[in-house]
């Protein structure tokens, strides 16, 4: 597996682009605004085509150039079916900002249980609410890697004052479907570092929310 981090947007979000191998096939996780030509030049120096778009949930930083990398790629565009109607509210005038985001259509919808698969990479689809409805963890088990969108951070935990966001279900979501994933699996959060299960776990009880769940 090899992964490039691309950091866009107004709000730094992550974008990810994840191949099998150099010549093999990749997938894009996430969108954030300006990410689509970093993406596009990426994949072609590893002469590996974007076959896929991912989005991990649909808060309006993870998917604003959705549209823009389908119509350049190709790429068959899948997300969680709960999450899939906030693709067209007007998110950005919550925050204040005056963004218009071309609309993009689901090709398919990522669903628990059902593995998504890449080139050889092939993930498990573990649906995560509480951030957002529809908030999707994309595990590759042979690689112990993680991308977790807004689920879990380095040191913190994804918002749940928006809509359909619910502090209770998150904790839930990361105890139960995160720990057993192991301490050893790499996690590559929405915004800022990557981390490890491990490390976010040992951490947990001296956090607000840690402290909470106990």
């Amino acid at each position: 597996m090899i992964i490039e981090t691309f950091e866009a947007g107004p709000v730094a979000t992550n974008g990810y682009l994840v191949a099998d191998k150099r010549g093999g096939k990749a997938v894009a996780i996430d969108a954030p605004q300006g990410v689509t030509s970093l993406l596009v030049d990426q994949a072609a120096e590893w002469k590996t085509p974007i076959a896929y778009l991912l989005n991990t949930h649909a808060h309006w930083d993870h998917f604003l150039d959705n549209a823009e990398l389908i119509r350049r790629t190709g790429a068959k565009f899948g997300i969680h079916k709960e999450s899939a109607p906030l693709l067209t509210v007007p998110q950005t005038r919550f925050f204040g900002l005056d963004l218009d985001i071309e609309p993009s259509q689901p090709d398919f919808f990522l669903e628990e249980d059902i593995p998504f698969v890449v080139g050889d990479l092939r993930f498990d689809v573990l649906h995560c609410p509480g951030h957002c409805p529809g908030s999707v963890v994309l595990f590759e088990r042979t690689e112990r890697v993680a991308f977790v969108g807004d689920v879990l951070f380095a040191g913190s935990i994804g918002r749940t004052d928006l809509p359909g966001g619910d502090p209770d279900t998150l904790i839930a979501s990361i105890q139960n479907k995160l720990w057993p994933l192991g301490d050893d699996v790499r996690v590559f959060p929405g915004h800022g570092s990557a981390t490890t299960i491990g490390e976010e776990r040992r951490g947990w009880s001296s956090k607000p929310w840690g402290r909470l769940s106990a």
